[in-house]
């Protein structure tokens, strides 16, 4: 699948001290692991943000580190809630030749008939986990629910698996479901429903005569 190209530089320091300083120098503090011991490096901000913001963790990034070039998968990625920044990347490098483990997204195509009929779509799993060369990683599943009516629903097992591609979920787990729509009980008032003690002295009264 297609790559996309990021630099990176190295550097020294790894305490929370100097990544308080790379951030106000706009760079992102990084983690380069799988290449022998883990190395430090960081990333600009701003061509993070631009390009690589909507990133997903099965898209092949190639790392430039200098003179070397490092094919990697996006291990994990720290956020600052408040600044809504990102504070920290982990990078693993990939392969080729060797099986990895990711996770792939699924795409929904179509709008279902059930749903047009009264009925609420439900997505049970957006992501799929699944073992395979680099080269072989999917970018993401189409699955087509324009079939489905109210009760139906898919399953990890029908979908259509590209080969060299495992996918390790339990193929009997659900993907979605169109189910009935519930229909809404209101509450009962207070009081709504019991008899006031005048009514009930009155109902006896009347059973009596």
């Amino acid at each position: 699948m297609e790559t996309i190209e990021l630099v990176a530089e190295t550097r020294e320091a790894s305490n929370k001290g100097a990544a308080r300083k790379i951030r106000r120098e706009g760079r992102i503090p990084a983690v380069l692991y799988g290449e022998g011991e883990p190395k430090a490096i960081s990333i600009d901000a701003k061509d993070w943000f631009v390009r690589f913001r909507n990133t997903s963790s099965n898209t092949i990034v190639a790392l430039k580190l200098g003179k070397d070039e490092h094919n990697v998968l996006i291990k994990d990625i720290q956020d600052d809630i408040l600044t809504e920044k990102v504070k920290h990347i982990d990078f693993y490098a990939i392969h080729a030749g060797q099986k990895l483990n990711t996770q792939v997204p699924v795409h929904w195509e179509g709008s279902p008939a059930g749903v047009r009929e009264g009925g609420i779509l439900e997505h049970k799993v957006e992501e799929l986990e699944v073992i395979c060369l680099p080269k072989d990683i999917p970018a993401f599943f189409t699955v087509d629910i324009s079939g489905l009516m109210i009760g139906d629903s898919l399953h990890v097992g029908d979908i259509v698996v590209p080969e060299g591609v495992e996918v390790k979920n339990d193929p009997t787990e659900t993907l979605v479901v169109v189910s009935h729509a519930q229909a809404i009980v209101e509450p009962e008032e207070e009081g709504e429903g019991e008899m006031l003690e005048g009514e009930e002295a009155a109902v006896e009264e009347s059973a009596e005569e």
